[in-house]
């Protein structure tokens, strides 16, 4: 994830993995394998008020709802 509040210089924000590399791929303790789209939820459009990031994964059959925090 990148911080592109200033798009002339955008920093690095972190980085997220919702997977278990120590479990069977072919078992939903895997967690989420193969994200394939992801759609962005503005605040005033979220059911938290806060803006969410949702990522459907192709191969888990799974969908991941993330929270966009902005710290500043």
């Amino acid at each position: 994830m990148y911080d592109l509040s200033d798009p002339a210089a955008p920093t690095f924000a972190g980085y997220t993995n919702h997977r278990d590399f120590e479990a069977d791929a072919e078992t939903a303790a895997a967690l989420d394998l193969g994200p394939e789209s992801s759609a962005f939820i503005a605040a005033e459009h979220s059911p938290t008020g806060t803006p969410l990031l949702v990522v459907s994964n192709e191969v888990s059959g799974t969908t991941s709802i993330f929270e966009v925090v902005v710290r500043r």
